[in-house]
């Protein structure tokens, strides 16, 4: 690997946000040992950032996995983002009832687990958080250890991550405008989306205002308050100083110089509300046909760009 970052060791943000870059939809093996330590590994395509301070990241496991409970025990498990030559690699560690690992020369992180060489890139974890959402369990772990290397990352084959849109689209004719406004329609996904994360933070007390404030200063924290206010603006949401010190009041956010940050616990609940916002995800894009959750996603950075361009 030609970089390294050791376990026990400060994770620079950008070096890590680099390695992160690696991943470019691409494919993963997730390892770890069962309770009797032997290795244990599958194929998964589920993997996000949660944070960069701290460093996190996610993942998801379908609750009919037989390898769901040796996870769900492990206190460390490892993210590799396959290389482009691992295509076996990838169609080993998808199959069921073999040894995935007989063959293999093999690395060994915290505990024990195995660590497999020849990645873009790896991540180990300290498991830290579990959310179960539908049919998948969500995965949250520290990364206490990450090594990348050149090359290019394994990608899904026969346009799996790309997707050719027909150039034949539905008449609009006598169609009402507002029905078609698009405007509507991605209002109502967006409520949609939201249900699984507006059902959480209103079952810890939490309104629509306080969440707007936890999740701008999830993104970057220690900001004034209006600096907090002028970036809830960019997403179309009105708070004001109110809403901000409701949370110093709760313990989530800490005032510090006329500055805020999250606090620990501040912290824990907004890396909390990311793996239920991933599973609502995930189950949108189980229901879409491969590719198409990437084209939506890249459709609609399109419009907020054209749109938003004087």
């Amino acid at each position: 690997m030609s970089q390294i970052t050791r376990a026990g060791t400060k994770i620079d943000t950008i070096d890590f946000r680099n390695a992160l870059g690696a991943f470019v939809t691409g494919v993963t093996i997730v390892t770890t040992l069962d309770g009797a330590g032997t290795p244990v590994g599958l194929t998964a395509n589920s993997f996000n950032s949660v944070s960069l301070e701290p460093p996190m990241v996610l993942w998801s496991l379908g609750l009919n996995s037989g390898s769901i409970l040796a996870f769900r025990a492990a206190k460390y498990w490892a993210v590799h983002i396959l290389a482009s030559d691992q295509e076996a690699l990838s169609g080993r560690f998808a199959k069921r009832g073999i040894n995935k690992f007989e063959g293999l020369e093999i690395e060994f992180g915290p505990d024990g687990i195995p660590l497999l060489k020849g990645c873009t890139a790896r991540f180990v974890c300290k498991a830290s958080f579990e959310y179960e959402g539908g049919d998948h369990a969500i995965f949250v772990g520290e990364v206490v250890q990450f090594e990348r290397q050149s090359g290019l990352p394994l990608a899904f084959h026969q346009g799996r991550y790309t997707r050719v849109l027909s150039a034949e689209t539905p008449s609009a004719e006598g169609v009402p405008f507002g029905v078609r406004f698009l405007g509507h329609s991605l209002s109502r996904l967006h409520f949609e989306l939201f249900n699984d994360i507006r059902a959480e933070y209103r079952k810890r007390g939490l309104r629509g205002r306080q969440y707007t404030v936890l999740t701008v200063l999830g993104i970057g924290d220690n900001c004034g308050a209006d600096e907090i206010i002028r970036r809830a603006g960019l997403g179309g949401v009105r708070i004001d100083e109110a809403a901000i010190a409701e949370l110093v009041k709760t313990g989530l956010l800490i005032k510090e110089d006329n500055r805020y940050r999250l606090s620990d616990k501040g912290r824990q609940f907004v890396i909390e509300l990311i793996a239920v916002a991933q599973a609502s995800q995930e189950r949108l894009e189980s229901r879409l046909a491969p590719g198409e959750l990437s084209t939506l996603r890249h459709l609609i950075s399109r419009a907020i760009q054209v749109s938003s361009t004087p």
